[in-house]
């Protein structure tokens, strides 16, 4: 899930136990006293009895924002699409490798690479032209374009290596650049 859509859905979570807290407070109040009236009531027959250029906004708004919430809240639960598990031939059957494993192991390579830098975020997915991975850290001063190509080489090596996996792509996002840690001397 993506930053804007975890906000999206943060700020209509908070809107609706706002709305939910106030009918609440509105039905709560309403049982208490007998005699108490709500004027948001004759507000609400106003919007709703007649139709009106801005009832028709409000309701379409409401429904765009109904879908892209429902959308939103399926990609949350639904199952990813990449495996969880590798299954290539061997000589003499089959073997399995655990995507987890090979995140954590390809994480530890680039952190070998580049001391000083610290993985924050490791996908390996596979699509329709091979497979691809994504690393979000935060490096040392470097220069990215040598560090991009080494760490391609050496990942397309690994994972040929272990699981004869072709790996397309690498995508390198550079969450934080600090100066190299100094050696005591």
């Amino acid at each position: 899930m993506t930053p804007l859509a975890r906000l999206v859905a943060v700020v209509a979570g908070i809107a609706s136990l706002l709305l939910a807290g106030a009918a609440l407070v509105r039905q709560a109040a309403l049982a208490a006293d007998a005699g108490l009236t709500w004027r948001g009531s004759t507000w609400w027959a106003d919007l709703t009895g007649r139709s009106s250029a801005a009832t028709i906004v409000a309701a379409a708004v409401t429904a765009a924002i109904t879908v892209v919430l429902i959308v939103l809240a399926y990609r949350q639960v639904s199952p990813s699409s990449a495996p969880e598990i590798i299954e290539f031939a061997v000589e003499d059957g089959t073997a399995r490798l655990s995507v987890p494993a090979l995140r954590k192991a390809l994480r530890r390579r680039f952190e070998g690479m580049l001391p000083g830098s610290r993985v924050t975020e490791m996908a390996v997915s596979k699509g329709d032209d091979g497979w691809s991975v994504r690393v979000e850290a935060d490096v040392p001063v470097c220069d990215l374009r040598d560090v991009h190509a080494a760490v391609l080489d050496a990942f397309r090596d690994d994972m040929r290596r272990v699981a004869t996996i072709e790996l397309v792509r690498l995508d390198l996002v550079v969450t934080s650049m600090r100066p190299a840690p100094r050696k005591a001397s």
